[in-house]
């Protein structure tokens, strides 16, 4: 089943901007919800390339393999699929498909935890190929709250595009490590 049954960028996190409080979620307002400590992340990986043209193909393809490798090793999903990007290369667009999983897989897969992190959470409403302009916004709003990215992004569909048909409705949920400037 293609469809992530959780969000688990829904995760309980304290804010790093006020002293911790107990447990906070995210909104899915639009736009910059805050800054978090994001716990790490189990997930099923496939790094792959492809000039910009190709990308829809080969992410698809590259979570098909992920699901079939799912079924091998008998693991369950646990949130929405994602998606890191490691430079905006169109010659070469380097990326990472992911899946979120419940837990260590008995039998041996490619997996990555991603690591816990001080993380800019952004919500994107909107059809994909438009979702370059929230990176415009993102890097805007870094500058004027003396923040820096201190890794690649993370990209994780919320929204089924296959059961919502509005791409308007439509909620990618970006979530990028980031350090304060002194």
């Amino acid at each position: 089943d293609l469809v992530a049954k959780k969000d688990t960028t829904r995760l309980k996190v304290d804010s790093l901007k006020n002293k911790p409080k107990d447990v906070t979620q995210f909104s899915d307002k639009q736009g910059v919800v805050g800054v978090f400590n994001v716990p790490e992340m189990l997930t099923i990986s496939k790094i792959d390339s492809a000039p910009m043209k190709d990308i829809s193909f080969k992410m698809a393809k590259n979570y098909s393999i992920i699901q079939q490798q799912l079924t091998e090793i008998d693991t369950k999903i646990d949130g929405a699929y994602g998606c890191i990007y490691y430079n905006n290369d169109v010659e070469n667009f380097v990326f990472e498909c992911m899946v979120p999983i419940n837990q260590i897989p008995k039998k041996e897969p490619k997996n990555v935890v991603l690591e816990a992190d001080k993380m800019l959470i952004y919500n994107y409403y909107g059809p994909y190929q438009n979702l370059f302009a929230s990176y415009d916004l993102i890097r805007k709003y870094l500058a004027k709250n003396k923040l820096q990215q201190a890794g690649p992004m993370r990209e994780f569909y919320i929204t089924d595009p296959t059961l919502e048909k509005d791409p308007l409705k439509w909620l990618t949920r970006i979530m990028g490590p980031v350090n304060e400037i002194n």
